[in-house]
């Protein structure tokens, strides 16, 4: 019943405000990344024209696949691949390069020969890569995606959703700590390979100097000098745009512990991309906010240990970690019931900071759970001067018993031999007068 009633609170709540939110652009989604939940929607299951935003999906297969200081050899054919028109970090064949460095150059710079170079590196051929990038997208929960290369350059049928984008970006940045911190960076430049020097005097002779040309994020969001579209509490992902695709963004923000996602496609110039991204994020902070289920240090509750010290036997059940959750604005965090569990083997000795059980809040289907740990340590019942007054009684008892059955035995056995010998006394006083009988017998 609290569920439907907390469910239909978020549904009017969302139903009252989703016509103030403008959105100018034909296709958008706002997501929570804690719950999933869909906030706003428009047109967002429509297959539509991604752009660059495809490499956060090519991000997604390469940090499954490769270790980030894997060195890779970029080949003529990746490296030729990519369009006049396209994004490039002029990657020379022959150059090796970190996957790291590549990772960069391709979600900081949307540098498109980059991410040929990873797709080859991975998967072999483009083709075998791109098959990868569509299973993926399946696993993850898409359903309108259908990818044809790493980059999204042009194709007719290289195409998905907004919505299924939403996943894909959720899933890297709540797996891969270093995709949050690269698609945060506003500032990087790819190194200067010897390769690259080699070709670049050839090209350039008389240069001085040897240079990258791709140095700032094309996320603008993110970048303080772009005063025109930055947005504070923006912090990451990636940009995309292609005559057919438009201004594109998958765009990641957080603000007092809420963290919310945004995918716009084919909207018209940055300016429309940017209003429509922060009316969206506002939108999203106004309704949600994050709660604590239970502070760390909090104590739960009290136990006896029933092998500890007396009167040093009580344990203080402590929260390891604070347990935050995204919640609706008129949502109450108390009114969540814990489930505590305690370890079944919660004997002393206990140290402080032992790990003791666990306590788990189910919030909107999701479970959030911290250990349990002992606030205080707890010391091993030791015997003591009543422990040993008591053994002092026993063995004093024991001693009377063993001095009551010897006096027993020692009276049963006078009492034998006293039968004894009253019975030898009695067979000889039988005897002798048998032997007085037949003597006066004799002489009469």
């Amino acid at each position: 019943m609290k569920k439907f009633f907390l469910f239909l609170l978020f549904i009017l709540t969302l139903g009252s405000n989703v016509f103030a939110v403008e959105v100018s652009s034909p296709r958008a989604i706002l997501i929570d990344v804690d719950t999933g939940r869909v906030l706003f929607q428009k047109n967002a299951y429509e297959a539509a024209y991604p752009a660059s935003t495809t490499k956060v999906l090519t991000a997604i297969l390469v940090l499954e696949n490769c270790e980030l200081d894997e060195m890779v050899t970029a080949s003529a054919t990746a490296v030729n691949s990519v369009y006049a028109s396209g994004t490039t970090a002029s990657i020379q064949p022959g150059e090796e390069l970190s996957v790291r460095d590549l990772l960069s150059t391709m979600l900081i710079h949307s540098a498109n020969d980059a991410a040929y170079v990873l797709a080859e590196h991975v998967g072999g051929t483009i083709d075998s890569f791109s098959s990868m990038l569509n299973a993926k997208a399946k696993e993850l929960g898409a359903k309108s995606t259908y990818f044809l290369n790493p980059n999204g350059l042009p194709n007719t049928k290289h195409k998905c959703s907004a919505y299924d984008m939403s996943l894909f970006a959720r899933y890297a940045m709540q797996n891969f700590p270093v995709f949050r911190e690269i698609v945060s960076t506003v500032n990087y430049t790819l190194p200067i390979t010897e390769k690259y020097t080699e070709l670049y005097m050839n090209q350039y002779p008389d240069a001085t100097n040897v240079i990258r040309y791709l140095n700032t994020t094309t996320n603008h969001l993110i970048n303080p000098n772009r005063t025109a579209y930055y947005y504070e509490y923006a912090t990451g992902i990636k940009t995309g745009y292609t005559d057919a695709a438009a201004n594109c963004i998958v765009a990641s923000a957080k603000k007092d512990g809420v963290e919310l996602i945004v995918v716009i496609f084919g909207a018209s110039g940055w300016t429309n991309l940017r209003n429509d991204a922060v009316n969206l994020f506002e939108y999203g902070f106004g309704i949600l906010k994050s709660e604590p289920l239970a502070i760390s240090g909090t104590t739960i509750e009290k136990i006896t240990i029933e092998n500890g010290v007396k009167d040093a036997n009580t344990l203080d059940v402590i929260v390891e970690d604070t347990l935050y959750a995204t919640l609706h604005s008129q949502e109450d965090a108390s009114s969540y019931t814990p489930k505590i569990a305690l370890n079944s083997d919660v004997l002393a000795p206990i140290a402080a900071g032992q790990v003791v059980g666990t306590i788990t809040y189910t919030v909107n289907d999701i479970e959030y759970t911290s250990n349990l740990i002992a606030g205080n340590s707890v010391e091993v019942k030791t015997p003591t001067i009543e422990v040993a007054t008591n053994t002092v009684k026993n063995v004093f008892f024991a001693i009377l018993k063993l001095i009551f059955w010897c006096f027993i035995a020692f009276v049963l056995f006078i009492f034998a031999i006293v039968l004894i010998r009253a019975y030898i006394m009695t067979k000889r006083q039988r005897r002798r007068s048998r032997q007085r009988y037949i003597y006066n017998n004799r002489f009469r």
